[in-house]
């Protein structure tokens, strides 16, 4: 009988597990791969975007990422609302992979030195309301 309530207990906490990880929110992968190239065109003398080796950029507070209240999208994933990377000294050019922030309402570089083309990777965000260069 012990036998049977110890194999009952554990098969709940498996099930428990699977229904958590089922259920885990995170941020779309291509996004985050978004995320990763701007960070890598970019050079961070002061190291702001330090935090955007670790985590979730959605759970994890990435700098400058800000996400829809945390609500899973219709596709299962988060998705980023706002990238405001405004007077970090940040350097470099941004990525194409900008382009792939598809749901982005805000972006803002603002009193950065950016160089080179930028708004052909804006302009493929559909979504987008404001653009601060």
């Amino acid at each position: 009988m012990l036998r049977m309530r110890v194999c009952g207990c554990v098969i709940a906490l498996l099930c428990s597990c699977f229904v958590l990880l089922a259920v885990a929110q995170v941020t779309h992968p291509s996004e985050v791969n978004a995320l990763r190239a701007v960070k890598s065109s970019l050079s961070d003398p002061r190291k702001h975007l330090k935090n955007w080796n670790n985590g979730d950029p959605c759970k994890s507070n990435w700098t400058g990422v800000f996400c829809f209240n945390n609500t899973v999208g219709a596709d299962g994933y988060l998705h980023l609302e706002e990238l405001q990377l405004q007077n970090m000294n940040l350097s470099g050019s941004l990525a194409p992979e900008l382009g792939q922030l598809s749901h982005l309402l805000i972006l803002d570089f603002m009193w950065n030195e950016l160089s080179g083309t930028y708004r052909q990777e804006s302009m493929a965000l559909n979504s987008l309301l404001i653009a601060v260069f």
